[in-house]
């Protein structure tokens, strides 16, 4: 069986989507090959031995408990089943299970393995740059949510990620799936359009979600009411959603 590098194993509420609220176990995975400048999440993309892989995950004990016990990097498919099962609230047939990151499909040979037995007792929510469409394409029938970014060039300072991601939107159209465009005060206007028209030639019905940054990256509030609107002329669904875990101060 394959292993998996992995950052963090934990329960917490979700902060971002469509399912914002929902009680969520994470598993966050390491490694990330692109770099945005907003990033919030640098302990999974950074490296910790100096060896190009993280020496340790640390994977909550309990829900009733804020220890954490440090385990040696990678994970076989057994520990990662064991610590994920530990954390469940109200049993398997309420539980969803959160594959985020970093960039999980980074890691989807793993995945391929592991999913098959692990979702008898979860369901899967995958987050995703919604760049891998080649590795999704091999996990498509293995998850049950798609939570996809579009990674705008004015937000991220990175190149256009236009043609992946409408690959990627292609490949799992049909699927509960929605799209997320994480907003800061950089943002162009044009990007915007351009993800909402790539939306609406797949299917104008995949809900949008607009999330703006926070700290130094925040956008004028105004702004996310005027992108909104003019998304609205074109989708069904668009919705401004804040990173609500940064709100109520938990992982």
């Amino acid at each position: 069986m394959r292993e998996a590098h992995v950052n963090e194993i934990f329960s917490s509420v979700q902060g971002e989507g469509l399912w914002v609220g929902q009680r969520h176990i994470f598993v966050r995975f390491m490694g990330c090959d692109i770099r945005c400048r907003y990033c919030d999440t640098p302990d999974a993309v950074e490296r910790e031995d100096g060896q190009g892989q993280p020496g340790f995950c640390r994977a909550q004990r309990s829900t009733d408990s804020a220890e954490y016990e440090r385990v040696p990097n990678p994970l076989n498919a057994q520990q990662m089943t064991e610590f994920c099962k530990r954390l469940i609230v109200r049993g398997p047939s309420n539980s969803t299970l959160s594959l985020t990151g970093g960039e999980p499909l980074l890691q989807h040979h793993f995945l391929a393995e592991w999913l098959p037995n692990i979702r008898q007792d979860f369901r899967i929510y995958l987050e995703t740059s919604g760049i891998h469409y080649r590795e999704m394409d091999d996990l498509r029938d293995l998850v049950d949510v798609v939570s996809m970014d579009f990674k705008l060039p004015s937000a991220t300072g990175l190149g256009p990620f236009w043609d992946e991601h409408s690959k990627f939107l292609s490949l799992v159209r049909g699927k509960a799936v929605f799209v997320k465009l994480a907003v800061t005060r950089e943002t162009l206007y044009e990007d915007i359009m351009t993800s909402v028209n790539i939306i609406a030639g797949i299917d104008g019905a995949i809900p949008l979600i607009i999330q703006p940054a926070s700290g130094r990256f925040a956008p004028e509030p105004a702004t996310l009411v005027e992108l909104q609107n003019a998304a609205l002329r074109i989708l069904q669904d668009v919705r401004v959603i804040p990173q609500v875990h940064k709100v109520l101060h938990v992982q």
